[in-house]
């Protein structure tokens, strides 16, 4: 179109009228006949035109050829680049990697409170970029299965450049997310690994008070004192309740919150940069690292539900959702199931034909994580 351009200024009308229409690009906006010299324009209009009509007989004849599949995946090939999706999440990721740089080095708390915006702003990006990458390649793909004729062979293999091309870029973008994404998270599940550590002594000393005050509950309903002092009893009994409810709830406010919203994150994380070829061979001790700490938050995320539940049910009088105590019988085996169960119906979206990944990489990665996990959690129970 540029060439053409300038052709339209420097030719004269009679140059222009020998133009020939097939050579000419394709959808020339009428609005160039306005730009053109005074003189050229009626030229330039039949000149359009004749254009307009050859490309357009050309493309039914194409349709007609290979059908409407091919005509998509040829129309897709000519605005592939910088699409609406793509140029944003481009933009988002250079900020963030400019953000991220400044945080790798100052490790200021508000830079960090940054990152996790940015996070979670390309994660709601990331199914439609990957979406678009999918069908970008599919596109290619079935450009290639064509047997195209010898007058066509170049328009295919000029379609197929541009689309591999624009799903070689995506590719790169999505590696790049995932590097910086894999550290912020590592840094975020020891963050609260350490919490979790520094809280521990305190909530083991509240158990061990709360273990004695129920003895001590249990002793007041023996059939002995429940006859002989019942009144002197049942005011004992109230007041114990009442010092065992105040510290469960102390107990719980020293707990470290980990929601499932929060482990499916960091999960997401890990296993993008396991199955992405530009990350999975090139981050192995990252990978490695965030992987034990999230088994460790798994394990604990488990541990939570569980001894909420057993809070209950040794101490019933406490008021609190019996609902949300059932929880704890989602263990992390079951929460790593159901992830990749989900993950699976979701690869239609985002597995493409140039990261080359299988199902069977999600199926090793999925037996890799929870024989690694079990293994943890034996060891925490030995540990215990």
């Amino acid at each position: 179109m540029g060439v053409f351009k300038k052709l339209v200024s420097a030719l004269s009308p009679e140059e222009l009228s020998r133009l020939p229409p097939e050579k000419l690009p394709e959808n020339i906006p009428l609005d160039l006949v306005e730009d053109a010299p005074l003189y050229s324009r009626r030229a330039l209009e039949d000149l359009i035109l004749a254009a307009n009509a050859f490309h357009l007989e050309a493309r039914l004849a194409i349709q007609d050829h290979y059908g409407d599949e091919v005509m998509t995946a040829l129309d897709k090939s000519k605005v592939v680049g910088n699409t609406a999706n793509v140029k944003i999440f481009h933009n988002k990721l250079q900020d963030l990697e400019t953000v991220h740089d400044q945080w790798r080095e100052k490790e200021n708390q508000a830079l960090l409170e940054r990152l996790g915006n940015g996070i979670r702003t390309l994660n709601a990006l990331l199914l439609d970029v990957r979406a678009e990458n999918s069908d970008t390649s599919l596109a290619a793909k079935l450009l290639r299965a064509q047997s195209a004729e010898l007058e066509h062979e170049g328009m295919f293999q000029q379609a197929i450049s541009r689309l591999y091309r624009h799903s070689e870029r995506i590719e790169g973008l999505l590696a790049r997310f995932f590097r910086v994404r894999l550290d912020i998270v590592q840094h975020e599940m020891h963050g609260k690994l350490q919490q979790i550590n520094s809280l521990d002594q305190q909530s083991e000393v509240l158990r061990q008070q709360i273990e004695h005050l129920r003895g001590e509950l249990e002793e007041t309903q023996t059939l002995w004192r429940r006859t002989i002092k019942k009144t002197q009893t049942n005011h004992q009994a109230e007041h114990l309740q009442a010092r065992i409810s105040a510290l469960v709830t102390e107990q719980r406010a020293r707990e470290v919150s980990i929601s499932e919203t929060q482990l499916t994150l960091w999960l997401d994380a890990l296993v993008d940069t396991a199955l992405h070829p530009r990350t999975r061979q090139t981050m192995p001790a990252q990978q490695s690292e965030a992987r034990m700490a999230l088994y460790a938050l798994l394990n604990r995320y488990c541990q939570q539900q569980e001894n909420s539940a057993m809070q209950i049910a040794r101490n019933p009088f406490l008021q609190v959702d019996p609902a949300q105590a059932i929880r704890f019988m989602l263990l992390s085996e079951q929460f790593i199931l159901d992830y990749f169960s989900k993950k699976r119906n979701e690869t239609t979206a985002w597995i493409s034909d140039v990261a080359q990944v299988r199902s069977d990489d999600l199926d090793g990665l999925e037996r890799m994580i929870l024989s690694e996990l079990k293994r943890s959690s034996r060891f925490r129970r030995r540990e215990l």
